[in-house]
Formats: structure tokens, sequence, C-alpha cells
């Protein structure tokens, strides 16, 4: 894979949403307009997390329900994975307003826990629902931890199903101020990792800077940062739509999918392994500051790389 193709013409419209100004720019300027190339359309976005709104107007129309881990407890257990896909896919909130969501839901609500049983169970029927849709690129978005001390086996096994079947697995590196090889899926080789930045305003109060997030895991496990900080995204609020500010590397994570569904409706031939390469070298260097206190070998290139989902050009 050489390069994108420059065919394709720059759409732009106002956004109220800082988060989704900023990563289609290379510098945080922003001005309120959002210009990207492509909605995403015709890209499918695996959503694991706690169930997903189906009567969000910014989700109408591309939300599918998909697999259901405990059938026997409410669909929706809060509004958690509503955001995370309005990230991804949200009609102005989102990344690629085009794309499909699929509903794949790993929580139980009773308990508000998951389980690895879950998440292999539903990778495996991610990768039979994918196979039913030959010729249509899809994305597995994992917005959850696991463990926060090693490698869970179980776990890589169904990042494998996933890549297999032809699926990127964007994840979240998690909210804990750790090294992210340390944490659970994150480090699970084949994982695309990504953790939350934030904009804060410079010393003279007028321009702005990007910095991470202080409570996201960190280290050479981390492919990019994308933004995870007070960001404007759908929710729910007693069974009611609406819109309201979220943190985490969960949201960080969906709009990184969100860009990765851009490239895929281009390229929608593209392997797990081009597209993660992809979202790197598009990714604008040398922007964020890390601001960790500690002894780090993580190449600067790297501990800066901010997620860029704007026209082509370069980082």
């Amino acid at each position: 894979m050489d390069g994108e193709p420059v065919f394709a013409l720059v759409t732009q419209a106002s956004t109220q949403s800082r988060a989704l100004d900023r990563v289609t720019k290379r510098g945080p300027a922003l001005d309120g307009i959002v210009r990207r190339v492509g909605t995403g359309r015709g890209v499918t976005i695996y959503v694991f997390d706690g169930g997903i709104a189906d009567n969000h107007e910014e989700l109408a129309g591309r939300l599918r329900i998909g697999f259901d881990a405990f059938p026997t407890s409410p669909r929706i257990c809060n509004a958690h994975g509503t955001a995370v896909a309005g990230a991804a896919a949200g009609a102005t909130l989102g990344v690629a307003p085009a794309a499909e969501i699929v509903d794949v839901k790993i929580i139980n609500c009773e308990r508000m826990r998951g389980s690895v049983r879950a998440i292999v169970a539903a990778a495996q029927w991610t990768a039979a629902d994918h196979a039913k849709h030959p010729g249509q690129a899809a994305i597995a978005n994992w917005s959850f931890v696991v463990d926060t001390v090693g490698d869970v086996p179980a776990i890589d096994s169904a990042v494998v199903i996933l890549h297999d079947a032809g699926m990127l697995v964007v994840a979240s590196a998690g909210n804990f101020d750790v090294d992210a090889c340390r944490v659970s899926p994150g480090n699970a080789p084949g994982t695309f990792v990504v953790g939350a930045s934030a904009l804060v305003r410079t010393a003279g109060g007028v321009l702005w800077r990007d910095v991470r997030v202080p409570n996201t895991a960190w280290g050479p496990c981390v492919d990019l940062y994308a933004p995870g900080d007070e960001v404007l995204l759908p929710s729910v609020e007693h069974g009611h739509p609406t819109s309201t500010s979220w943190s985490g590397t969960s949201m960080a994570a969906g709009f990184a999918s969100g860009a990765a569904a851009l490239l895929l409706e281009r390229m929608p031939s593209t392997v797990p392994e081009q597209l993660a390469e992809l979202l790197k070298r598009r990714a604008t260097r040398n922007v964020l500051d890390e601001q960790i206190v500690v002894a780090s070998a993580v190449p600067a290139s790297v501990r800066t790389t901010l997620l860029y989902a704007g026209p082509t050009s370069r980082p």
C-alpha cells in the first residue's frame, strides 16, 4: 500500500464538537469546522460494549442490534456504548457519520461486568456475522479493560479471531496512569491502542495545546492519542436521547475507529496491519505533551502522536 487515493473530495461542515474539530486539523487552531474525506459509508463498526440506544438521532437508521452475551439482562446497561458509537459514527458528533454500527453487548447490566468468555463468544459471532456481508469492510471497537496486571491469553485469541476475519481491533488504552503494556486487551498482539488527549489553554489563555490526559495509560503499546477529555457525544438520560460531555480512553478509541472507517471507505481491501500502519502514518506527530514523570525509552515520534482524520496532508 503506497498511499491514499487522491481523487476523493473534501467536505466540510460546522461542528459544535471541539474534539471533531481538532482531529480534522494538523494543529490546535480550532475554527468550528470539520473537514473530512468521505463519511464511512459501506463500513461496519462493531462496538463491543454495554448496549447502544437505537432511538438516538445521532445513530438513527444506521444501528443494527447484533450479539448479546447476557440476553436475560437489560439490553442497555448505561449510555457508555451510545457515546462510544457516537464518537465513531455520530451523524454530527462522530468521525464517520455514514458508517453502520453493530451493537455487540458484552456486559451483564445487573453486575455491570462482562467476562472473558463473553468477549470470546462475541468475537466469534462478529467474525461469523462479518462473513455474511462480503465486500463490506469492518472494524471492531473495544472500549473496555479486562486486566491491568498482565496478558489474558483468551483475549489474545479473540483478537486473532477478528484479525483473521479481516478486522482491526481498536482498543482503549485504559484510564490508569500506568504502562499500557500492562493493560489487557490493549497489550494483546494486533490491537490498535488509543490513549486520551485533552486540549488545554496555553499560558496566555489564547491558544490551545494538546496534552495527555493524566490518568491515561501510556508507553510503547499506545499507538496514538485522540480526544478523550470532556468531549461532546450522544448520551441517554432517563431513557431519552441527549448529548453531554464524556471523558476517557473509551471515547478516544471511538474517534480512532471512525477515522479507520473513513480510510476503509476509500480502500476497503486494506488488511488490519496495513490499516494500523496507515492510521499511524497519517497521525500528527510532535504535537502532544505526555507529561509523564517517569523514565521512558519510548521515541518522541510515538509519545507525541495525535489522531488525524482530515484531508490528506503532510503530518
